[in-house]
């Protein structure tokens, strides 16, 4: 029976050696799972196609063509780009060769077989001139031969998962051909668009950042995959994972009369999967209208987004906020998508925001004082500031805006441009 299992970066130095292949630095590395080889390109993006996992394959002429288009680009930097992307192995053709080329090509050699064995990333050496293509087919052919089979049913539902995944993000950002077509497509995929729903976001608190290489795209945290698939399990939602958020499209029930009733729905699942009390809740949501139609979500799915954001900041973790939930935010947020929410802050926080080193603070400060409906000791207590420098700020505020902020006309403006500030940095 032919082996199983992963292939290692040692067995790639031993089919290499037909070619000569010697290792310079990365020894710790050695027992790393090589998934795929590639040859790097010689114009930009020089990576293009490198996920991790991979052997990757290169020449000094290489190098040197890509130098010609980045200054910056030298044998010590590709070592540490291709260990950010999470590359396993690193063969470079005409390696050794370099150092006795010239005194900086021996310090730059000596600088990357450094850099290697600090990574721990196997670094190895081929003859000048090596069949670089030949050598890829040969490592892409070891590694394919070992890897389990997958079943026809794995793959199927695989694949079932990700045109689900690609169908809800047309969807929701409005970007497909035809309403007839986006009906047809959720039907094959089991979603019956014609049925009321509506949209929900949920963005999770806290996550540790995963580790995934910077050439992949942001990849969906297992935490949000968990509420994904009990949203899907549990009130068979169309939902999706991504890094650090769920969207979805929630169905409404017979017995779902008002959005309210979603809400419950969903908060009580919310409470089974990640653990149920305000006080810890790690968690926000925002919940869209009800649609019928495939070209209402876009406007539904936006509405949850920015009620999410915004409940949050408004109403604390642990809450499903619609944009009823968010008073005056409501306005700003039609301000801010009519364009005239941006120079209306720019205009009135100008004066405070001319003071390049205290503009910052003294914003804070004021939207602290109005907060605490003017009450310097609960300000100064919710800023961690003595009541005297509380005052200090705010006199100086007063210079800085021509104006005592007894004016209510003025007060007004302030706080509603303070807030205006927030829902423009979401």
């Amino acid at each position: 029976m032919s082996a199983r299992g992963p292939v290692t970066v040692r067995e790639i130095v031993a089919l290499m050696r037909r070619w000569s292949a010697r290792l310079l630095a990365g020894e710790d590395g050695l027992l790393r799972a090589v998934t795929w080889a590639g040859t790097m390109r010689a114009r930009l993006p020089a990576f293009e196609g490198f996920h991790g996992g991979e052997l990757a394959l290169l020449s000094l002429s290489t190098l040197r063509a890509l130098r010609a288009q980045v200054m910056e680009m030298s044998l010590l930097s590709v070592v540490e780009q291709l260990a950010e992307i999470g590359v396993s192995a690193i063969a470079i053709a005409g390696l050794e060769e370099s150092r006795t080329a010239s005194r900086d090509d021996a310090l730059a050699l000596d600088a990357a077989q450094a850099r290697a064995d600090e990574l721990a990333l196997p670094l190895l050496s081929l003859p000048t001139g090596a069949p670089l293509a030949e050598i890829e087919r040969e490592v892409v052919g070891l590694v394919a031969s070992r890897r389990e089979p997958v079943s026809v049913d794995a793959y199927a539902a695989s694949l079932r998962e990700s045109l689900r995944g690609e169908a809800l993000d047309a969807l929701v950002t409005g970007t497909y051909a035809s309403e007839a077509a986006m009906r047809s497509r959720a039907l094959q995929l089991g979603y019956d668009l014609s049925q009321p729903h509506a949209a929900l976001w949920l963005e999770l608190i806290g996550l540790e950042r995963i580790s995934v290489p910077s050439s992949v795209p942001s990849a969906a945290h297992p935490e949000t995959e968990r509420v994904a698939e009990a949203l899907s399990a549990g009130i068979g939602a169309w939902a999706r994972a991504q890094e650090h958020h769920v969207t979805a499209l929630v169905p409404v029930a017979a017995t779902d009369h008002t959005l309210s009733e979603i809400r419950e729905r969903v908060e009580t699942l919310l409470g089974r999967v990640l653990g149920s009390g305000r006080d810890g809740a790690r968690w926000a949501g925002g919940l869209g209208d009800i649609v019928t139609a495939p070209a209402q979500v876009h406007r539904s799915a936006a509405d949850a987004h920015d009620a999410a954001r915004l409940g949050l900041l408004v109403l604390g973790p642990g809450h499903i906020a619609r944009q009823n939930d968010l008073g005056v935010y409501k306005l700003l947020l039609a301000l801010r998508d009519s364009g005239e929410l941006a120079p209306f802050v720019e205009r009135t926080l100008a004066p405070l925001l001319a003071d390049s080193r205290a503009g910052d603070s003294l914003a804070e400060t004021l939207e602290a004082f109005f907060e605490s409906n003017g009450n310097l000791s609960e300000a100064a207590r919710r800023l961690h500031l003595h009541r005297n420098s509380l005052i200090y700020r705010l006199n100086r505020a007063r210079e800085l805006l021509g104006h005592d902020l007894d004016d209510p006309e003025l007060r007004l403006a302030l706080h509603l441009a303070l807030k205006g500030r927030r829902v423009l940095e979401m």
